[in-house]
């Protein structure tokens, strides 16, 4: 996750804007001589946009514009298929007939192994640490989500850690960060300059599990978005429930009601989402860590769930009524 502002509207102008309607003008216009050229644009387009589709953050712009782009590129392969079937290409072609494009093909391999790299991070891992959701209605984003170690694109927390040298980067491999919504797709308003202007900010937070409080940090303040940020790791708190520790990251200054040692039950009010710690912009980040003693930031992390659910990169979780458990959720 980049903390740079310009470096991030920058690069999330080019992946959801420039690039794919680039990449859509190249399906309809582009015409070859042989069935390899038009073979090699088909995977380029589709291994490219699963890509984008799933790597990007799309609070930046709209989670929905990646919809109307899949079915322009659906369409565009599409119309590739019926060129090759309908018209009088019959030759189909040699690997040499690609070396024109050598960009694109190296380009192609990498992305396939990239995007086979998502896709496993998001296969459901055995043994997770089941959650209740910990907020009420609304439509919220997992930002980052899924297994870390197979997959910096879909969850940066394992390798982002590793590389600022934490003693247990370990504890980050599942880590989950949330965002809200609102109907139309967008996370905050056009380029946001305050944590107001993000609609998660402010949002209330309610305990996901039973357990004791064994860890409360408050009065840390809120950071400007995309400012430097602070030494310090926010207002947090952490919540023991048997040899598993719950942590919630990121809380609003002076908002958490909690203390440690208090006992807490599912849907028990915490506090608000805030923009403390090492926080580039509001937003909630959950982790649970599996240890045998009280050390539990030197344990192990755990795949965890929403009420059965894995929440992976750029999955929604909408109208969800928090604390009635047994209701039905649903997702996108």
């Amino acid at each position: 996750m980049f903390t740079s502002k310009p470096i991030t509207y920058l690069l999330s102008l080019y992946l959801q804007i420039i690039l794919p309607l680039d990449l859509i003008y190249s399906i309809f216009t582009k015409r070859y001589d042989t069935i390899v050229e038009y073979v090699l644009l088909a995977i380029y387009a589709i291994a490219i946009f699963f890509f984008i589709y799933s790597f990007s953050y799309w609070e930046y712009t709209n989670f929905y514009l990646r919809y109307v782009y899949c079915f322009f590129i659906i369409a565009g392969v599409s119309l590739i298929i019926y060129r090759i079937v309908s018209t009088d290409i019959t030759v189909f072609g040699d690997l040499i007939d690609l070396e024109g494009q050598p960009g694109t093909v190296i380009l192609t391999i990498g992305l396939i192994i990239v995007d086979i790299s998502i896709i496993l991070s998001k296969i459901n891992k055995k043994n997770c640490f089941d959650l209740a959701f910990p907020f009420k209605n609304g439509r919220y984003l997992v930002v980052d989500g899924g297994d870390g170690k197979v997959s910096y694109f879909s969850n940066y927390h394992y390798h982002g850690w590793k590389n600022t040298n934490v003693s247990n980067y370990q504890i980050m491999r599942y880590a989950v960060d949330i965002i809200k919504m609102n109907k139309y797709g967008f996370a905050n308003k056009i380029l946001p300059a305050s944590n107001q202007d993000y609609n998660i900010f402010g949002e209330k937070v309610y305990s996901p599990v039973d357990g004791e409080v064994v860890s409360v940090d408050r009065n840390n303040d809120d950071n400007i978005p995309y400012g430097k940020l602070p030494d310090n790791w926010g207002n947090r708190i952490t919540i023991k429930n048997n040899k598993h520790n719950i942590s919630l990251y990121h809380f609003k200054k002076d908002t958490l009601v909690v203390y440690v040692g208090q006992k807490l039950k599912v849907g028990d009010y915490l506090g608000e989402v805030g923009n403390s710690g090492k926080s580039s912009r509001p937003h909630i980040h959950i982790h649970v860590v599996y240890c045998e003693d009280n050390e539990y930031r030197l344990g192990a992390g755990m795949p965890i769930t929403f009420d059965n659910r894995y929440p992976v990169k750029n999955c929604v979780i909408k109208d969800y009524q928090q604390p009635v458990l047994n209701e039905e959720i649903v997702y996108e």
